[in-house]
């Protein structure tokens, strides 16, 4: 009987332990930074974006970025239009209120190397939210017969569901065995 129980005992800590080394990468998934490439498109919303800007140093020196310059008519050789400071470049954290509006191509200056203007990346406003209103439903008090609404079509996140039941059956299995253990 009590080979029984320290059998179960083993068993349910291994179980737990199992179901939390399941669950841990999930819980993990998409919080490290996004590396940027050179010449790279990123949309900027009102989200912060944690950024890898180490690919837009210099290739020589590998010295850290410590700006993001942006100039008139994307050239080196005008006048700065907007200094964005980068205090750690392999996680610089960056949003809309970032960029106070001023979009457009920036350069990766450095304060021992100076302009390295072969690496720029480009920031974009992120598109905005849209509600979406289900066909057939109007917006407005008035509306004729004939007047509908056009079709929107809307893209849901895609996520993957198998850590998510993972859990539930590992869970799951852990409350089966406690119940078969007080019997």
């Amino acid at each position: 009987m009590t080979y029984e129980r320290i059998t179960s005992r083993y068993l349910l800590v291994f179980v737990a332990v199992l179901a939390l080394a399941l669950v841990a990468p999930a819980a993990a998934q998409g919080t490290g930074p996004r590396v940027v490439q050179p010449g790279e498109t990123i949309e900027v919303g009102s989200e912060p974006l944690v950024l890898d800007l180490i690919n837009l140093r210099s290739s020589d020196t590998f010295n850290p970025v410590t700006e993001l310059r942006q100039y008139r008519d994307d050239d080196p050789t005008k006048q700065i239009v907007q200094v964005i400071g980068v205090p750690n470049d392999d996680y610089f954290t960056i949003n809309a209120h970032t960029l106070n509006g001023k979009y457009g191509r920036y350069f990766a200056f450095s304060d021992k190397d100076g302009l390295i203007d072969r690496n720029s990346i480009i920031f974009a406003p992120a598109p905005a939210a849209t509600a979406t209103v289900p066909t057939g439903i109007s917006t407005t008090a008035t509306e004729t017969p004939a007047e509908t609404l056009p079709a929107t079509t809307t893209t849901v996140p895609t996520q993957a569901p198998i850590p998510g039941l993972i859990a539930i059956a590992a869970i799951g299995i852990c409350g089966l065995l406690v119940t078969a253990r007080k019997q």
